[in-house]
């Protein structure tokens, strides 16, 4: 008995040294288990501070009162420890996936089992993660430390990249994606050769290539894969963002269910029970109707109907916002929402690209390439515009924008309005003010509210520093923190 035990245990520690790392992403299965490897720190932690904290950085949050945990994030002068604090998981979980796709595009090329095809679509899957990742990092906190599969071993850590650097890796990691995905993504959640197409064509307009972004946007319109969902009652934005979603203008979401929750409807909602979700939220966001804002959105806007509901109780407002008395009435979000009451847990899923958004780039870089929105970049604004007020997007309606009225700059604000009210809880409106100049003067306008050009990026998070070797604290963080 004690030889048999012996051995057992010498089975168990001998083993697993001959399954090396390099070994492992040999077979299908086995880099399917490192690809699931890359969605699922992401996925758990985008619906949680990311999403809560972008969205106090809009008309919507900023001017709104919720949880005082956001409200450093609200007051738009930089975040503080509180906040700072919360990104830290964030931070941790994009780049334990940013290291998982790593390993696939390191160890994907030695194996022997799979044919080249195979590796390619594999390498390009995780490229198309990994650019996911570091975009999500650049635009929140510019500079990173650029980690890839060629420097993925340096245990003392890397030095902070340049913004251009990081910019540079996502833009490669897609041209490369968009040749090797395949054209129809094999499961919901998976990206499809479309999706890196849209997504690329949205970092073109990130990086000022409006022509580039026209045209990449354009080919993936061309190619009458989606569509956008047809609404004509307010409840009919259910089969776009609701738990059984399923739309022809999903290119790209974030997929959960019961077993994979996303927290995303948990913290964005009222604290109280509501008949739009079976379990309490933590109560970030009650929006005063008195915000400007939320008066200016006409009442026919079928988005404005969708997204929030009426809240009876009262609120005691931030300083600077003493316009908006205790007592004053206030609405709450519902846009992830289950109509039944029954839903008891987040699973919603979060839509990363969806067909209005590719709409919108190519709108933006159209007119911008052309000096000017041409009448077909009017059309694709005009889509989205139709289908909020429960228009058919393909037919003219009266609400219809006309080109000859708009010089670029005011098209370009009119495509900002219109993110504005259709991306809500997307975590997309910060990014769009942010990239077009227009934050500072948005919320002066809206909630009389300054941002500091502190509160345009987040601090790094003060464990990078005292894991990373290659970072100074003195000169690698960002400016004002």
């Amino acid at each position: 008995m004690l030889l048999t035990l012996f051995s057992c245990k010498k089975e168990f520690i001998e083993k697993p040294k001959s399954m090396t790392v390099d070994a492992f992403y040999n077979t299908p299965q086995e880099v399917e288990a490192g690809l699931a490897a890359i969605y699922a720190p992401v996925r758990g932690a985008i619906g949680q501070w990311w999403l809560v904290l972008l969205e106090c950085q809009t008309e919507w949050g900023a001017g709104a009162y919720g949880s005082a945990n956001a409200d450093a994030a609200r007051m738009m002068q930089g975040l503080d420890a509180v906040t700072g604090n919360n990104i830290v998981a964030f931070w941790d979980a994009t780049y334990q996936s940013i290291r998982n796709a790593n390993l696939i595009i390191k160890n994907v090329p030695s194996s022997t089992e799979l044919s080249q095809e195979q590796k390619d679509a594999y390498i390009a899957e995780a490229k198309f993660l990994r650019a996911l990742d570091y975009f999500n990092l650049v635009r929140v906190w510019a500079g990173v430390p650029v980690y890839t599969e060629e420097n993925m071993t340096q245990t003392t850590g890397v030095p902070k990249g340049t913004k251009e650097e990081v910019f540079q890796l996502i833009r490669s990691d897609l041209e490369f994606a968009e040749v090797h995905l395949p054209d129809n993504a094999p499961l919901l959640g998976k990206p499809s050769m479309w999706a890196s197409k849209t997504f690329l064509a949205d970092v073109y307009l990130y990086l000022g290539l409006y022509q580039e972004a026209s045209d990449k946007a354009n080919e993936v319109i061309g190619a009458d894969k989606y569509s956008l969902q047809p609404v004509t009652v307010a409840n009919d934005f259910n089969n776009i963002f609701g738990l059984s979603a399923s739309s022809p203008e999903e290119i790209f979401y974030f997929k959960y269910n019961t077993n994979s929750p996303s927290d995303l409807v948990l913290f964005t909602m009222e604290i109280d029970n509501r008949p739009w979700f079976g379990s309490n939220g933590y109560g970030f966001f009650y929006w005063p109707t008195e915000s400007v804002f939320y008066k200016n959105w006409s009442d026919n806007d079928l988005r404005k109907q969708f997204n929030w509901y009426s809240s009876n109780t009262p609120k005691q407002f931030l300083p600077g916002q003493s316009a908006f008395p205790i007592g004053a009435a206030v609405v709450s979000p519902k846009k992830y929402n289950d109509p039944t009451g029954a839903a008891t847990i987040s699973t919603f899923s979060y839509p990363v690209y969806r067909y209005a958004e590719l709409l919108l780039i190519y709108a933006e870089a159209s007119a911008r390439a052309n000096g000017g929105p041409t009448s077909d970049a009017m059309e694709k604004l005009n889509m989205v515009h139709r289908r909020a007020y429960g228009f058919n997007s393909l037919q003219t309606s009266a609400v219809d924008f006309n080109a000859a009225d708009y010089n670029t700059d005011e098209f370009i604000d009119l495509i900002s309005q219109e993110v504005g009210y259709e991306f809500q809880f997307e975590a997309k409106r910060w990014f769009n003010l942010v990239r077009t100049g227009k934050v500072k003067q948005v919320m002066k306008q809206n909630i009389d509210r300054d941002v500091t050009d502190k509160a345009l990026l987040w601090p790094i998070p003060s464990i990078e520093f005292d894991l990373n070797e290659a970072l100074d604290r003195s000169t690698g963080q960002n400016p004002g923190y």
